[in-house]
């Protein structure tokens, strides 16, 4: 069926400030991220393509967290446009009500909302474990190779270098000393240079120096009865070339099979296998527990197999032992007693983890599904709210959008927290933010649709000054 123009226009008035505030809330979030971790990135001597790959994956994993922040603003936006330009009233004139209007918005944000699930789903997980591999990566290279006159630059694997003073090309080199303990005996071998010129190999796997008139000392290590004679072999030279290893400053790239254990790089059939997992090893931490105290502790504190675990006779068996065995006995089952509660805590301990788990990979199932429903929800919030403030633009609507999504996004990391610290159900935890915008959506579409003046503040203070007006005498 052929879509009708009204609903094309709609379409159009709400497709491009959606696009617009997508892309602006994914940048604010990346930017929020880079900035963190910028003194992990600067001075790496990172490749273009490098970054490229890295700025673009992690932009990437910003757009569902964006997502209900933009079909917020979004609607605020168009709604307030379409009110402040007369076209809500001329569309409801001709007998359109708000939910017709809506409609074919609505019907957008639900194909939007199954969208963001299967990009949650499906393709997050991968772009993510890429992002997370690539900063693992970047934050544990090393610096740019970058030697300072006057200074000891020792990030060289098995090298120490001090340069007196550099040329203005930063390759030759003047009063050089080297220290080389690559050897891995301390620094027997040191060099000295008038002046000497550093490049990089082609293949960038060196550090190549040509050093000139100078000296090399080496103390024989390897001699038996070295400490004694301390042997010493000295080299004067007139040039000398020495190749440095650099592997070491080249980014290396982990194996990606090290970060799959986190649920943000799963999708929600895996987290739940993952949680069957942990319920499992739960399970048989406690039975490994019940059987180590039926089959050891409790057995060895019976001195005896004639002696029945169900036998009374046991306080018989204490009183007959002479005081020294009575003593022994009852060290002994101090030692088990120490011995069990180092047990039950160790065992403790570890369930301890496995359910902080439970619930993190819980939470994050719920994640993936209810950023969905977020999006639906904001909507019916967004779209009335634009309808009643009648104001579009980026001024207004933005102020009154970002306060509503910072008071959705602090109650979700406040009830996470709740929920962590095992103050709330996690199902209740995880959906509490959307219980709570979803009256107000409903309350706010109610008005919209009824044309309430909500934001009219003459509605409000009309009637107090009638309740205060004097009434003329008669």
């Amino acid at each position: 069926m052929e879509i009708k123009v009204l609903h094309k226009h709609l379409l159009k008035a709400y497709l491009p400030p959606f696009f617009l505030t997508l892309f602006i809330g994914v940048f604010v979030f990346f930017l929020i991220h880079v900035f963190t971790y910028m003194d992990d990135i600067v001075g790496k001597g990172m490749g273009a393509w490098v970054l490229i790959q890295f700025f673009a994956n992690s932009f990437i994993t910003f757009i569902p967290v964006a997502m209900p922040l933009a079909v917020l603003l979004s609607s605020i936006m168009t709604f307030g446009n379409l009110a402040e330009n007369y076209e809500l009233a001329a569309m409801k004139s001709c007998g359109l009500s708000l939910f017709q209007i809506i409609k074919p918005i609505f019907i957008f944000i639900i194909f939007l909302s199954g969208l963001t699930f299967v990009f949650n789903n499906f393709l997050l997980p991968a772009v993510t474990l890429k992002s997370a591999r690539m900063l693992w990566d970047i934050r544990q290279a090393k610096p740019t190779l970058s030697i300072k006159e006057g200074v000891y630059f020792d990030k060289l694997d098995g090298y120490s270098i001090k340069v007196g003073n550099k040329s203005k090309d930063g390759q030759t080199l003047y009063n050089l000393s080297i220290y080389d303990h690559s050897a891995g005996l301390g620094n027997n071998i040191q060099l000295y240079a008038d002046s000497g010129k550093m490049k990089t190999s082609p293949d960038t796997n060196y550090l190549q120096l040509q050093l000139n008139n100078g000296s090399r000392y080496e103390d024989i290590m390897q001699e038996e009865g070295h400490k004694t004679t301390r042997p010493l072999m000295q080299l004067l030279y007139k040039e000398l070339n020495i190749n440095v290893d650099m592997s070491s400053f080249k980014m290396k790239q982990t194996k990606e099979e090290l970060f799959k254990g986190h649920h943000e790089m799963m999708n929600i059939w895996q987290i739940a296998m993952e949680l069957d997992t942990y319920n499992i090893d739960i399970g048989k931490k406690y039975t490994n527990l019940h059987n180590q105290f039926n089959n050891y502790f409790l057995a060895r504190t019976l001195h005896s197999s004639s002696i029945s675990k169900n036998q009374q006779a046991i306080y018989a068996f204490y009183k007959g032992l002479t005081p020294d065995e009575f003593k022994r006995s009852v060290e002994n089952a101090q030692n088990l007693v120490r011995s069990s509660s180092s047990y039950i805590d160790s065992v403790n301990d570890e369930v301890k983890i496995k359910e902080y788990n439970i619930i993190d990979y819980t939470m994050g199932w719920h994640k993936k599904i209810n950023i969905s429903f977020a999006c639906i929800v904001l909507f019916f919030v967004g779209a009335p709210l634009g309808a009643i403030i009648r104001k579009g633009g980026m001024g207004l609507p933005v102020v009154v959008a970002v306060l509503f999504f910072l008071l959705y996004y602090v109650v979700t990391i406040i009830y996470e927290d709740l929920v962590i610290e095992g103050v709330y159900n996690i199902v209740f935890g995880s959906w509490f933010p959307l219980i709570l915008f979803l009256p107000l959506g409903i309350f706010l579409t109610f008005k919209a649709a009824k044309d309430s003046a909500l934001f009219d503040m003459y509605a409000y203070t009309e009637p107090i000054k009638k309740l205060f007006k004097r009434t003329p005498k008669t």
